[in-house]
């Protein structure tokens, strides 16, 4: 069920709310080096349902994403060469307006070309 709406030339409709509205965030770090990288402030509130990374070359190396500092994965989640890996058990995933996302990657050896993070969310209805 939507809500009726008009247009400016009469013309009748309806708006479908009910789908789930879903962005991603992803942040590309050249080089694969480690650390911790700001993503964003989130603008509206949401809740985390997927962290994903990607390795392009070299070898190991894991990556994890933060709420205000906090974890959203119980444990660092291992990258796979040329290949995405995910997981979508997460903690500390409702995010308020205002919250910061950031990414941490350790240890990417074998110089990899660029490690991404990709964190999915879901905005709160």
């Amino acid at each position: 069920m939507g809500y009726q709406v008009y247009t400016v030339d009469g013309h009748a409709g309806e708006i479908d709310l009910s789908a789930v509205r879903t962005f991603t965030k992803e942040y590309r770090v050249p080089e694969g080096k480690s650390g911790t990288y700001m993503v964003t402030r989130i603008p509206s509130g949401c809740t985390a349902i997927a962290v994903r990374a990607y390795r392009a070359g070299g070898t190991g190396g894991t990556v994890n994403a933060q709420r205000n500092g906090g974890d959203l994965l119980a444990e660092n989640l291992a990258t796979a060469t040329d290949g995405w890996t995910g997981w979508t058990a997460l903690q500390n995933a409702a995010f308020a307006a205002g919250d910061t996302l950031s990414v941490t990657v350790a240890d990417p050896a074998g110089s990899p070309a660029e490690v991404i993070v990709q964190v999915d969310l879901r905005v709160n209805p």
